[in-house]
């Protein structure tokens, strides 16, 4: 069922898929949406281990967040012609996958919790008790914030992203972002001091 070329790979519905460079997402979209599943599975291949990741880092169960990203990719598929290409499919993805892990949190009425290798690369090699003592406290009181205050700190500090697209993956405003960045800041301060 397969041919191999030397420049290129022949999957089912007749498309051709370039083994010398990288297909974009949106020509990848395209062809997920004429029918062609090969390309959504080269989507789903390029953002599983991200993705799970991701889920991960908010449920902190790695059976709940392997189902939630599975979940997130279902989705993502049956919904594949709602996705507006102004943004990154990437956003878009993550931003399901947050929603639905959101979602199972209310469910199940959990905390999100820190994110242990945020604080490990910010220790020094060798810190002291008193050193470690704050980075315990301070992750006890990041895991008391609501969890939308909980995400908006994980994402901006510990995975570096930019209020914008924060606020695209919450379907919130950049300023909400903000404050809720704000307000998260303003609790730790109440609970730390």
């Amino acid at each position: 069922m397969i041919a191999n070329t030397k420049t290129a790979t022949k999957f089912p519905h007749n498309c051709i898929y370039s083994m010398n460079k990288k297909i974009d997402d949106k020509e990848l979209i395209a062809q997920s949406l004429q029918g062609d599943h090969t390309a959504f599975g080269i989507l789903v291949d390029r953002y599983k281990n991200a993705l799970y990741r991701h889920c991960f880092a908010i449920l902190q169960d790695e059976y709940t967040a392997e189902d939630v990203a599975q979940e997130t990719f279902i989705t993502a598929y049956f919904k594949l012609k709602l996705y507006k290409s102004e943004y990154k499919f990437a956003t878009w993805l993550f931003k399901i996958g947050t929603n639905k892990a959101l979602n199972v949190l209310r469910k199940n009425s959990k905390t999100v919790r820190v994110d242990d290798d945020f604080f490990a690369h910010q220790k020094s090699k060798h810190p002291g008790p008193d050193t470690q003592a704050l980075f315990n406290e301070l992750e006890h009181a990041v895991t008391l914030l609501k969890p939308k205050h909980q995400l908006a700190v994980r994402l901006h500090y510990w995975q570096g992203m930019k209020y914008a697209d924060i606020a695209t993956l919450m379907s919130v405003s950049e300023g909400t972002v903000k404050s809720l960045i704000y307000r998260a800041k303003t609790q730790l301060k109440k609970e730390l001091l």
